[in-house]
């Protein structure tokens, strides 16, 4: 199955409410009918504290990764929209526009 990977940094301060957040939102009766609406096999979110603060590392398993990301960006339910508001403020991603940079390079898989 493909898996996308991204890196974003998080704002100072702002880890606590990232953990406060996925938290709530996987506690959500609509949360796993959703992820798998989207294709998503896997989802996790680690956070990486680094000298220059700490980064969110996203990782999805899905049928098509970038599909699952566009149609999760035009999302109109709750759950999708809830996310994307959360993003939006606390880390300052905007789903709804294209990724600043290219997606991230695979350079070692195993067993691949």
């Amino acid at each position: 199955m493909p898996v996308l990977a991204m890196a974003v940094p998080v704002p100072p301060g702002k880890t606590k409410a990232l953990e406060q957040h996925i938290a709530e939102a996987v506690e959500r009766e609509d949360f796993d009918e959703t992820l798998r609406g989207f294709g998503i096999a896997h989802e996790s979110w680690h956070v990486q504290e680094t000298p220059q603060g700490d980064l969110l590392i996203l990782v999805f398993d899905a049928d098509d990764p970038y599909s699952m990301l566009r149609e999760f960006s035009l999302s109109e339910k709750d759950l999708p929209v809830m996310q994307k508001n959360f993003l939006r403020e606390t880390l300052g991603v905007d789903l709804s526009q294209p990724p600043p940079g290219p997606p991230s390079r695979v350079i070692f898989n195993w067993p691949g």
